[in-house]
């Protein structure tokens, strides 16, 4: 069996069969490619940090890239994005990640593994992409066959040496639904501007415009937004996850009452097990008084 197939079989037996491998050595190409899609909110904005895995583990060979699908068994209402209302997808990552190299580990002395989740410099989408594990849509979204866009991303920076996947070749075809359905009309034929994606306006710590609140408005969502995804043929076909931690003690909903009912550091402890908390009750709070047509009105009786 080779360290690959090794990898996938322990990663399978744990519900994860979207798995491939890249190796350390980005394409050349991956700069430019870079360049051309501009900046991306909350991410490192030096190229050389986020294309240089030897400076996350020396003489790294190869990335073991494993998607976490993350649709529920059934619809449910909400205001919180899909991927937001399990437990924190960071950590539920980073247990699995481990548990994979804690198997594997004994029977490769002397290799080296980390586990790489999205707070990582890595520009996780390409080394998924570069992995076999989706293409591209046109929301920038990578898009796998089976789970669709609905998938977090954590990888494996090692010293093996694995087989790389070869890029899928599908495409969008001529669907535009993403386009049409974009709040802030961040999606053009070719390029995104993420200043504009509903999902960065809502962890957007700074002052919104009039313009970015409108943007708020058009959907019910006070953290993230779903909208490109919902409408995505692949999305509406994909399965829901394999993934227990998918499924228990979510949270769809934050109502203002309750979030009124903690001070900001009571309000961190109590959900502090979850992605969406990250920016605080503040901004949650703003978020959802703009949402509720309240915006306008609380903010400007704060100045």
């Amino acid at each position: 069996m080779t360290p690959k197939s090794h990898l996938a079989q322990i990663a399978a037996s744990l519900h994860l069969d979207a798995c491939g491998a890249c190796s350390a050595s980005l394409d050349s190409t991956l700069k430019e490619q870079l360049q051309n899609a501009g900046p991306i909110p909350f991410a490192p904005s030096s190229f050389a940090e986020r294309l240089d895995p030897s400076a996350l583990l020396r003489d790294a060979r190869s990335f073991f890239v494993i998607l976490f699908p993350y649709k529920p068994a059934r619809e449910e209402e909400g205001n919180i994005a899909l991927y937001a209302r399990p437990m924190d997808y960071h950590k539920v990552i980073h247990h699995y990640l481990q548990k994979i190299i804690e198997t594997a580990r004994p029977s490769y002395p002397g290799e080296q593994f980390l586990p790489l989740v999205d707070t990582s410099p890595m520009v996780d989408r390409w080394l998924a992409y570069a992995a076999g594990l989706g293409f591209f849509g046109r929301n920038h979204c990578l898009i796998h066959p089976t789970y669709g866009s609905f998938v977090t991303i954590g990888s494996i920076l090692t010293t093996l040496s694995l087989t790389p996947d070869e890029p899928l070749t599908l495409d969008c075809g001529s669907c535009r639904e993403c386009l049409i359905r974009c709040p802030g009309r961040a999606i053009g034929e070719k390029r995104l501007d993420p200043f504009r994606c509903k999902s960065y306006l809502t962890q957007k710590k700074e002052e919104l415009s009039p313009e970015e609140m409108q943007i708020l408005q058009r959907t019910p969502y006070i953290f993230g937004c779903d909208e490109c995804q919902r409408f995505c043929p692949f999305n509406q076909k994909a399965l829901p996850s394999p993934l227990p931690e998918i499924h228990e003690h979510r949270i769809s909903t934050l109502t203002k009452e309750e979030m009124d009912s903690y001070s900001n550091r009571a309000f961190d402890k109590a959900f502090c097990s979850y992605a969406f908390a990250w920016r605080g009750k503040k901004v949650l709070l703003r978020n959802w008084n703009i949402v509720n047509e309240k915006g306008k009105e609380d903010i400007n009786s704060s100045r």
